[in-house]
């Protein structure tokens, strides 16, 4: 219920800024973060993962489930609500992020573009070491990882579920 009651002041207040309310990453209590190292591998490529999500975007917050799983050279995942409701599947094969299967309130061209490349950076540029100009990947002392968009000021944070 509060979830739905957030979509919808969401959507009524800055509809574009909706779809990253639903994207990945868990917030931490703490305020001390520490940098995530290039070559860092944030997912695991034999398993499936799964992350609890918050994101931010000022002061309006959306969690939900990130599931992901390394494929034939490429990462494959969906991310969806706590009730199940997805919000995109996404295919990413070498550097790129492509979203598919899109709710129809998310599949917008400036949208998906800034999703597709926060979460490019995410799976792929974190690992191989390439920098970004206005993001910056973190690891809190709690284990959750943390994706800051500044262009967008967006926060995506997520924590590994066990």
């Amino acid at each position: 219920m509060r979830n739905s009651l957030l979509i919808k002041r969401g959507l009524r207040v800055k509809p574009a800024m909706t779809c990253f309310l639903l994207c990945l990453l868990m917030s931490c209590s703490s305020t001390k973060h520490s940098a995530v190292s290039s070559g860092t591998t944030l997912f695991d490529t034999t398993n499936v993962s799964k992350y609890r999500v918050l994101i931010k975007i000022g002061q309006t917050e959306l969690s939900g489930i990130l599931v992901v799983k390394y494929i034939d050279n490429e990462w494959r995942g969906s991310l969806m609500n706590e009730f199940g409701i997805k919000a995109f599947d996404f295919v990413a094969p070498q550097g790129k992020c492509k979203l598919q299967n899109t709710i129809s309130f998310l599949d917008k061209g400036y949208i998906r573009k800034t999703v597709e490349s926060d979460f490019a950076f995410l799976l792929w540029d974190v690992a191989n070491g390439k920098p970004a100009k206005e993001k910056h990947l973190e690891r809190s002392p709690d284990g959750s990882l943390i994706l800051k968009n500044d262009k967008r000021n967006i926060e995506y944070s997520l924590q590994l579920i066990e």
